[in-house]
């Protein structure tokens, strides 16, 4: 959903230090129009992201996301430095009327950063660092004005995410997974299409912490191993920063307790210890809360995730 230039300037008259490297994250479609238009010439699928109407709905999230990661930023620099890894933001230009066309960030640039995709695993104890960074998250959000949450989008998955998964587009979604895959795996896409819509309940997802009577805090919204910055340590790897709040909003913490887990542990490793790292994390909420009361109880956090 967006663009990422490295820019690497020619300061003139350079009289402070400056950076000599920065990243801008421009908010753009021309990245996703690329890749479905790939995937859709090599399946031999119609590529609907490719419509007028789809990309007028994509035109009007895209603001709201680049908007809500704007504000995350803005909170998070009012933080004690280091209380929550992240980038140092330079500059942002958020949408409004009188800037409909040109959102960005400019932010720090890491230096040798190493890559940790979906299919590796991380072991447990870096892990941890996410959860303290959450936990402060969390405990911030406490402190919100009606105003300040209002920013966030209000129900995330059924107003962005009930747009991108309507029925034709997980159809061709379905279709281009199956073409592409190989034949060991295909039976595999066809079982999930038949579950698909028992899955998709996104507005009882928008609204778990309600029914179990929690308080919504602020949530990442997408954090898995992709949306975090990683350095080497040793044969180990660390968080070096937490990015991409495009999908922040008020909701239920387990959203990205799960996302979290099953994208950066093993089986084995989510099997044995995510009741564990859940009750670490409640530990780091509590401790980060303070004299605030609490959100949600142990109970509620375990039941959820």
């Amino acid at each position: 959903m967006s663009r990422i230039a490295l820019i690497e300037p020619d300061w003139q008259h350079k009289d402070k230090e400056l950076p000599e490297r920065f990243i801008v994250k421009i908010v753009s479609q021309l990245a996703i129009l690329q890749l479905t238009d790939d995937i859709s010439k090599s399946t031999n699928t119609e590529n609907n992201f490719d419509s007028a109407v789809m990309k007028e709905m994509m035109e009007v999230q895209q603001k709201r996301l680049h908007n809500a990661e704007v504000t995350v930023y803005s909170h998070i620099s009012k933080l004690p430095k280091g209380k929550v890894p992240s980038t140092k933001i330079y500059y942002t230009k958020k949408f409004s009327e009188c800037n409909p066309v040109k959102g960005y960030l400019i932010m720090e640039y890491f230096e040798n950063l190493r890559p940790v995709h979906i299919f590796e695993n991380v072991p447990v104890q870096p892990l941890k660092k996410a959860l303290r960074a959450k936990a402060v998250l969390e405990a911030m959000s406490l402190k919100f004005t009606p105003e300040e949450k209002s920013e966030f989008p209000g129900n995330m998955l059924s107003e962005v995410f009930g747009e991108m998964f309507k029925e034709h587009l997980a159809k061709d979604m379905f279709n281009m997974l199956r073409t592409s895959a190989s034949e060991d795996i295909k039976d595999k896409v066809d079982k999930l299409e038949k579950v698909y819509p028992e899955l998709m309940d996104l507005v009882w997802a928008d609204n778990l912490s309600e029914e179990l009577g929690m308080k919504p805090v602020l949530c990442h919204g997408d954090l898995w191993s992709t949306n975090m910055l990683w350095k080497q340590n040793g044969e180990d790897v660390s968080i070096a920063a937490l990015i991409d709040f495009q999908t922040a909003h008020m909701g239920c913490p387990a959203i990205d307790l799960v996302r979290l887990f099953s994208s950066c542990l093993s089986g084995k490793d989510r099997r044995e210890h995510w009741e564990e790292l859940v009750e670490e994390f409640y530990g780091y909420v509590k401790e980060e809360v303070g004299d605030m009361e609490m959100p949600y109880n142990l109970e509620q956090i375990i039941t959820t995730t």
